[in-house]
């Protein structure tokens, strides 16, 4: 299936969402509500996007989850939202819109093993400029952006083969996203803790999902069939996603559409 420009067939897909007795709508952070930067730190939301999430969430029949890379303390810093449902770390953590969280079983596991890993990373990258190590407690991200083409080769090459025993070992993946090579368990799957939250918390839900990156495509592969599943960027980046949009300034403007269109129905 090849995805299609959302806004060629908007009017469609709102229609759908205005009518569903109950919507699910999870998006990434990072490339989707924030547009990308150099530094995880300078990745603020666009204007307006905590009001849109709230206004969405506060819907009858409607809920709204933050699904992120990062942790959730890290995504709070930036969308402190009531309300919603925040998944960070590919999944490893999940907060309900009571408050409660929950961290994956298996993440003791990762947590003994990563500070030794980062340590080595450090060591191996510290004298090329323009990297960043950001630790995220469950996961160790390495960001290029800001380095030369040559040493974000070597920062891509060093991460891969300080994870190379535990990939084979099945405890750990290595993934490829824009300008950043991450180290994560292989247990973390942004598309398996959405299906998990849809099961347990809105099993008749129409699914809505919104992503940037290579890590949202194993939601958009996992979710079910009729999900509205939307990839965020050019035409030239594959997707599973049903639907294209360009850049979230787009998606802050459809999220208000959703909003407009639930409440008028």
């Amino acid at each position: 299936m090849t995805a299609v420009w959302l806004r060629e067939v908007e009017d469609a897909v709102l229609q759908r969402i205005a009518a569903a007795e109950r919507v699910f709508c999870s998006l990434d952070y990072d490339g989707t509500l924030s547009p990308l930067a150099p530094t995880p730190d300078a990745a603020t939301p666009l204007a307006g996007t905590a009001a849109r999430l709230q206004a969405l969430a506060a819907l009858p029949g409607t809920q709204v989850a933050l699904v992120s890379g990062r942790t959730i303390a890290d995504l709070r810093r930036y969308l402190d939202v009531p309300g919603i449902y925040y998944v960070g770390v590919h999944g490893l953590q999940i907060q309900f819109p009571s408050g409660v969280t929950q961290l994956s079983e298996r993440a003791a596991v990762v947590r003994s093993i990563l500070p030794a890993i980062k340590r080595k990373i450090e060591r191996a990258l510290a004298d090329r400029p323009g990297i960043l190590i950001e630790d995220k407690e469950m996961a160790l991200a390495c960001h290029y952006r800001l380095a030369s083409r040559g040493d974000a080769a070597i920062a891509r090459q060093t991460v891969a083969t300080m994870a190379r025993s535990y990939q084979l070992h099945g405890v750990l993946t290595v993934t490829h996203g824009h300008e950043v090579v991450e180290i994560r368990p292989a247990f973390a799957n942004k598309g398996t803790a959405v299906c998990q939250l849809l099961a347990a918390h809105a099993s008749s839900a129409l699914a809505v999902y919104i992503g940037d990156d290579q890590t949202d495509e194993d939601a958009f592969a996992l979710l079910p069939e009729e999900s509205i599943t939307i990839r965020v960027g050019p035409a030239s980046a594959p997707t599973a996603a049903r639907y294209r949009i360009p850049e979230p300034d787009d998606v802050l403007r459809f999220l208000g559409a959703m909003t407009d269109s639930r409440r008028s129905h």
